[in-house]
């Protein structure tokens, strides 16, 4: 059985809400988020025979989160001494990160949330990523 902290984590690997439903308002209304019943869904669709890889997948997501804080003074390091510091391989590491989230995503038939501020900052794109027609 998932438990709710392997939950907690997923929720934050894959970009969704931490929060009680409370804690969204729309027009001043308490409101549930749209996004939200996509992850909720799928951790009721886990298969138990698959609870062991989905551990697995948090396992690596948490590594990758600790490697990305621990090489986050390097990203100011263009050369120290006589060693050139990899100036791809921060950007790299991050990439490597969201190849895991969709993996994880992918094995709960989700898909990350596009409204997941790391990715739009990350791809340049700003705003949530989501594509809206513009007539004129």
């Amino acid at each position: 059985m998932i438990t709710e902290e392997e939950k907690v984590k997923a929720r934050s690997h894959t970009g969704y809400l931490n929060v009680a439903e409370q804690s969204t308002y729309s027009l001043g209304i308490p409101a549930g988020v749209q996004t939200q019943f996509v992850i909720e869904g799928g951790f009721k669709r886990i298969l138990p025979q698959a609870e062991p890889l989905f551990r697995r997948h948090l396992k690596i997501l948490d590594r990758y989160e600790e490697l990305i804080l621990e090489q986050a003074g390097n990203v100011q390091v263009e050369q120290l001494g006589q060693i050139k510091i990899n100036q791809k391989a921060f950007r790299q590491l991050v990439g490597q990160y969201f190849w895991w989230v969709a993996s994880l995503a992918n094995m709960m038939g989700i898909t990350p949330n596009p409204f997941d501020q790391r990715r739009s900052q990350w791809n340049g794109l700003g705003g949530t990523g989501v594509n809206v027609g513009v007539s004129g």
